[in-house]
């Protein structure tokens, strides 16, 4: 169980007075989630600056049941575990975390709300869909306006007795090619976003079809600059993610700690060559640990902290300031999760 006293602050190298720790607003404002920009975690509205260190894109509690059948490390549906897990993430800096994790894979808003409130975290969901291989599981999966109308329902209203609200729309696309199913979501999640000013995270398999999935957003109104396109640092193709930079997306670097899909000193390489180009505005990391054998608390490694207690680390020695931490840790986190409403 979190105890207070365990938490040890860390400072990246700031100055003394400066710190990573999120603004806190007046307890006593009131959000306006119909007119004011603001994070939707599963406690209720955030203002953006208080979000503080966040990783963008994880798996907290998910049962994905296309592959758990087969491979049970995949299925995470320990609450006690995931707050031991993520207690050791706040104790190393830590303040947000999402769940990527859409009704096709398993989602447990009731179970994130629990952990909400016994960790001192803040938690965003999902609504939205997963790639092909999940998706096509759902019974509207072909009918755009059957899923526009499921994600609006809950990001407006939320799900459930205790009508949690999702914070993100989620959509993947399978690798090298977005399947009629993927499509609808797609078009869904933008139809979504434009009806709640929802921003929108996406899977790309292996980092690819980047640019087909601003295609269609865009085909639908979507601005790139709401879109945080996800695994990119699958595919270190300088050109192909300067190109999608361009256009003005998010670049996810969230496979971090993953050996498996890349060394991390090549992760840090393009980020920083990606900073000296002038992206800096537009990176965001986190590690999209999806499977028992990467959390400590399931008997795993490296664990959540991995990308606080080593992988920042690392970056600094390869050059990079602690403004460039806290610009892709905090900042651009705030505002790549901000709910804008329309109008």
């Amino acid at each position: 169980m979190w105890e207070s006293q365990t938490y040890e602050d860390t400072d990246y190298g700031l100055d003394p007075g400066e710190s990573f720790e999120p603004r806190v607003v007046d307890d006593d404002v009131t959000i306006d989630t119909s007119v004011d920009p603001h994070v939707m975690t599963v406690l209720g509205p955030l203002p953006p600056e208080e979000l503080g260190v966040c990783l963008h894109h994880e798996h907290v509690l998910c049962d994905p049941e296309a592959v758990t059948g087969d491979e049970p490390d995949f299925r995470l549906d320990d609450i006690d575990r995931a707050c031991e897990e993520i207690e050791s993430f706040v104790t190393t800096g830590g303040r947000a975390i999402v769940d990527a994790s859409p009704r096709d894979y398993g989602r447990n808003l009731d179970g994130l709300r629990e952990i909400g409130q016994r960790v001192p975290v803040h938690i965003v969901a999902v609504t939205g869909r997963h790639k092909d291989l999940h998706a096509r599981r759902m019974e509207n999966a072909l009918d755009v306006d059957s899923l526009t109308a499921e994600y609006v329902s809950e990001l407006r209203d939320g799900v459930g007795a205790d009508a949690i609200r999702p914070g993100v729309i989620k959509l993947g696309t399978s690798l090298d090619e977005m399947t009629a199913v993927e499509e609808a979501a797609t078009r869904a999640a933008a139809r979504a976003h434009r009806a709640t000013g929802a921003p929108i995270t996406t899977h790309l398999e292996a980092g690819t079809h980047g640019h087909h999935q601003l295609d269609v957003l865009e085909e639908e109104g979507v601005d790139p600059s709401r879109v945080i396109l996800g695994h990119l640092d699958r595919r270190l193709d300088r050109t192909y993610l300067g190109g999608l930079l361009d256009r003005g997306a998010f670049c996810s670097f969230d496979q971090i700690g993953k050996p498996h899909y890349g060394n991390d000193s090549a992760k840090i390489t393009m980020l920083l060559n990606l900073v000296d180009a002038g992206y800096a505005d537009q990176l965001l990391i986190s590690q999209d640990f999806a499977r028992k054998s990467s959390l400590v608390a399931y008997g795993g490694s490296p664990g959540l902290i991995h990308l606080l207690e080593r992988f920042t680390v690392d970056l600094m020695e390869g050059g990079a300031a602690a403004e460039l931490v806290a610009k892709l840790l905090v900042e651009n986190p705030a505002r790549a999760l901000t709910i804008v409403p329309p109008g």
